[in-house]
């Protein structure tokens, strides 16, 4: 039996190692397109987003390799009647899974851990989408002749991009109440300042059309934008993200954050107070209690996302076990009913995968976020998955 368990997951590794190379490869191809289709990207920063890419995307990428191998490997046995062979030796089919599902078990725990990595990747990615901000807002003028903001707010029109330089460049910057002023001018230089984070635009000859009113001027006219206002940066750490935590800095956030809601609370109290002393009801709803309060459900609201990311990351890394333990029984169900063909098999349990995972995922996330079901409710798609397994596993050794 020893023997036999080497045999297994020897198999099995090469399968899953090519199995994750080529599903890797695709998703790489997929994601560097997709991403270059939508930003201008130049080649050369496409070659950057590369391993950034890899890592973002490998917690998905493995769970769906392993799933992948899984079905190969065991369909094959199937195929060739080797399990009818270990049965028929008195050999129950767990006994002969229990090595693979140990397997199962390594690989998710390098599964949590690349979630960890996929935090470094998205920084990467943003990182290199930051510093080839100038190339990409000049290859979309270059291409499209016009730049539209997020917001809608600012719009940049030109005839023509020459080298660096811009040709009739117009600059339309719109305000809250639906007006707007328009800039003209000959030609500009476009650049990045990176420590203020600012688009600057020197302009020659410009025209500045402001409600009306039309004014012109020869000498150079420097208009600065903030670069967040037109792309997407990376994250300043001002702001905490969940997502972008790693799983040892969650509980002091999470202090923090509590720590910050008590501050806020013994300052309303105060204010209360003060003006019941006073008999001042109408500064209950003053514009500081108002701020005072907001932000303590802010932070409320940020501590329950903060409470769900461990189980998350958790959850989703041990999706590799959960689908090696549907993967493996289903395969061999289907290979004792003719059908052998590995593919056919990750085929046939991916798309219950993507119809029943996927979803009870997503509601557990999204009602554990907003603090409807507690953290653990991550889970609930892994435990519907085990007991499908176990469904298929009776099967087998029924049958």
């Amino acid at each position: 039996m020893q023997t036999f368990n080497r045999y297994m997951i020897k198999e099995l590794v090469q399968t899953f190692l090519i199995s994750l190379v080529a599903m890797g490869i695709l998703f790489l191809i997929v994601g560097l397109v997709r991403v270059a289709m939508e930003r201008n990207f130049p080649i050369s920063q496409v070659l950057q987003l590369a391993p950034f890419t890899m890592l973002e995307m490998s917690p998905i990428v493995i769970p769906m390799a392993l799933l992948l191998s899984t079905s190969l490997f065991f369909a094959k046995m199937a195929g060739n009647n080797e399990v009818i062979a270990l049965k028929s030796l008195g050999i129950p089919p767990w006994r002969f899974l229990l090595p693979v599902m140990v397997l199962g078990i390594l690989v998710s725990f390098i599964t949590v851990w690349m979630n960890e990595m996929a935090i470094w990747g998205r920084s990467g990615i943003a990182s290199v989408i930051y510093h080839a901000a100038e190339e990409i807002i000049l290859g979309q003028l270059r291409t499209t002749h016009s730049l539209t903001s997020p917001d809608g707010k600012l719009t940049i029109v030109v005839k023509g991009v020459e080298n660096r330089r811009l040709i009739m460049p117009s600059i339309t910057i719109k305000s809250g109440n639906d007006e707007s002023t328009t800039i003209e001018a000959q030609s500009a230089q476009l650049k990045i300042d990176f420590e203020a984070q600012e688009l600057t635009v020197t302009l020659s000859e410009v025209k500045l059309d402001v409600k009306g009113s039309i004014s012109y001027s020869s000498d150079n006219q420097i208009f600065r934008h903030p670069l967040s206002g037109i792309m997407q940066l990376p994250s300043d750490g001002s702001k905490l993200r969940p997502s972008d935590m790693r799983l040892v800095d969650i509980p002091r956030a999470i202090m923090e954050c509590r720590g910050e809601i008590l501050s806020n609370r013994k300052v309303l109290a105060f204010n209360y107070a003060l003006a019941g002393m006073m008999g001042a009801s109408d500064a209950w709803s003053s514009a500081e209690i108002v701020r005072l309060n907001e932000n303590i459900e802010e932070k409320m609201r940020l501590i329950e996302r903060l409470q769900v990311e461990p189980p998350r990351r958790w959850a989703t890394g041990f999706s590799c076990i959960c689908f090696m333990f549907i993967g493996a029984p289903f395969a061999i169900w289907l290979g004792q009913r003719g059908v052998s063909d590995g593919f056919s098999s990750f085929f046939a349990c991916f798309i219950p995968i993507l119809l029943l995972y996927y979803p009870l995922l997503m509601f557990g996330l999204q009602k554990a976020k907003h603090g409807s079901l507690p953290a653990n409710s991550v889970w609930i798609a892994n435990i519907c998955i085990v007991i499908v397994g176990i469904w298929f596993m009776r099967k087998i050794h029924r049958f």
